[in-house]
């Protein structure tokens, strides 16, 4: 019996799994998990907060794009004076129309750029990249 003890413990602990696996599922998991535990997961918290951290950073340097005086302000002009430095360096031709192709550079060269290995794919660590080169590229400013 000694033998087999381990055995029944690892069955029993596989039974356990894959049963907490299937309930997950079915959607019956919040049936068995409350919602307060969920919420305060370290990994959720962790998670929430490092995606406020890069919104808020994303936005500050997006709005510092614009605030050309730099009295925590954008008027009207100042926007659309962002705006139009962001036509201009879109525009390559200097026509003042953006075709497509134009339009479509800046997507494709970041993604050049974060394509390390030029395969053509993104892995996890290329795409993150992108959001990089994108601030530093076009200080924050979004077409």
């Amino acid at each position: 019996m000694k033998n087999k003890l381990p055995f029944i413990i690892s069955g029993v602990a596989i039974l356990i799994a894959v049963g907490v696996f299937f309930v997950s599922r079915s959607g019956r998991a919040s049936d068995l998990i409350s919602e307060s535990m969920k919420s305060a997961s370290p990994v959720r918290i962790y998670a929430q907060k490092a995606k406020e951290t890069y919104l808020a950073d994303k936005s500050k340097r997006h709005f510092e794009h614009y605030d050309l005086d730099h009295d925590q302000k954008v008027s009207q002009d100042e926007y659309l004076a962002g705006r139009r430095r962001s036509f201009k360096r879109l525009d390559k031709n200097q026509d003042g129309v953006l075709n497509f192709d134009e339009y479509a550079a800046s997507a494709m060269n970041r993604f050049d750029q974060a394509d390390h290995n030029h395969d053509g794919f993104l892995n996890m660590e290329d795409f993150a990249v992108i959001d990089n080169h994108k601030g530093q590229d076009e200080k924050g400013v979004e077409p």
